[in-house]
């Protein structure tokens, strides 16, 4: 996940608290204006960008390790324990609706509810996104084999036969040594069965065979594409270009 994008998650969670706390105060609504409401979210919730990169570099760390993701797991609650401490200290003195009848630290006590389940729906969603992102795949115990259709006949496949997967639309476009295949099967099912040390995903809809690359062209700043050994050319997403060349770094000597 990338940070601009979750900074986007932020901003809409800080713009809907602040709709519905202002709404629900009706009685200080005249006093208090939204945008002020808003600014105070803004602030409690932007701290969650630390703990993204937090979770971030410790699911780089333990992705190897059995229990990576208890690990980060409980990174999470310590964040979110810190979490919490930003949020009285930020409420207590910066609060709009410090001084107001039934008001503590700035807050109502149905506040409460609503910033604990936030809190912890954040940080399953982190978790969920950076460990299934980056979780290994099981290596299947037996050679497989892939039963693919065209024309009427049936064909078995292996893996090492296979150039590159498309996602076009419900189908998957799979380019192989017996020519171009399509099947009414999403990507991820094929993601899921073929051998993780040789396939890569180096785009959302795009799956290559590490064997089968030729070339890595293009830079930083235009974007990266790999050339296979057939000539055709396939585009590496930003998201994953980092992972592609710490990849093939890593096989190069």
């Amino acid at each position: 996940m990338k940070t601009k994008n979750f900074l986007g998650i932020l901003t809409i969670i800080a713009t809907l608290l602040a709709v519905l706390i202002h709404w629900r105060e009706y009685s200080s609504r005249d006093q208090i204006p939204l945008w002020s409401v808003f600014a105070w979210q803004l602030v409690i919730w932007m701290a969650w960008v630390l703990g993204f990169y937090l979770l971030k570099s410790v699911s780089k760390k333990t992705l190897s390790k059995k229990y990576g993701k208890w690990i980060g797991f409980f990174v999470g609650l310590v964040w979110i324990a810190c979490h919490f401490g930003w949020f009285f200290t930020i409420s207590a003195n910066f609060s709009p609706y410090l001084d107001f009848p039934e008001s503590r630290f700035g807050v109502y006590r149905y506040f409460f509810i609503f910033w604990t389940l936030i809190d912890f729906g954040l940080l399953w969603f982190v978790i969920d996104k950076l460990w299934s992102r980056q979780e290994p795949r099981d290596e299947p115990e037996n050679p497989i084999l892939l039963e693919l259709t065209r024309g009427g006949k049936t064909y078995f496949v292996e893996p090492q036969q296979i150039h590159s997967l498309t996602s076009e639309n419900y189908y998957t476009k799979i380019s192989t040594t017996l020519g171009d295949f399509v099947m009414r099967k999403p990507l991820k099912e094929f993601h899921h069965i073929l051998p993780a040390k040789m396939f890569r995903k180096i785009h959302r809809s795009t799956i290559v065979n590490v064997n089968y690359v030729s070339e890595l062209a293009g830079n930083t700043s235009q974007g990266y594409e790999l050339i296979l050994k057939d000539g055709s050319a396939h585009k590496v997403s930003r998201s994953f270009s980092k992972e592609i060349l710490h990849f093939f770094k890593e096989r190069t000597h």
